[in-house]
């Protein structure tokens, strides 16, 4: 289970990090799942992100099931996807 406030705090540290330094370091201080980065490009069409922020958005992962898939149900959620944008579109 991912928290709202765990998910806020997360969405904070990612704003506050300057873009050309957002890396896989947030995994260190978010302590209620994985955290994975990709472009958003990477995201299908179809998903919606939980939270959008500047130069990202950010996408619940559900791994409960056989395969893992994108969630917007924070009870379900076991790690989160940070889609960085790509400032050249």
């Amino acid at each position: 289970m991912i928290s709202a406030e765990g998910l806020q705090k997360l969405a904070a540290q990612i704003e506050e990090t300057p873009e050309n330094q957002r890396d896989e370091r947030f995994n260190e201080s978010f302590e209620e799942g994985r955290v994975t980065l990709c472009m958003e490009d990477d995201i299908p069409g179809m998903a919606k992100p939980v939270y959008q922020g500047q130069g990202f958005d950010i996408y619940l992962v559900d791994a409960s099931q056989e395969c893992a898939s994108l969630t917007n149900d924070l009870e379900t959620a076991c790690g989160v996807v940070v889609a960085l944008h790509d400032d050249e579109d």
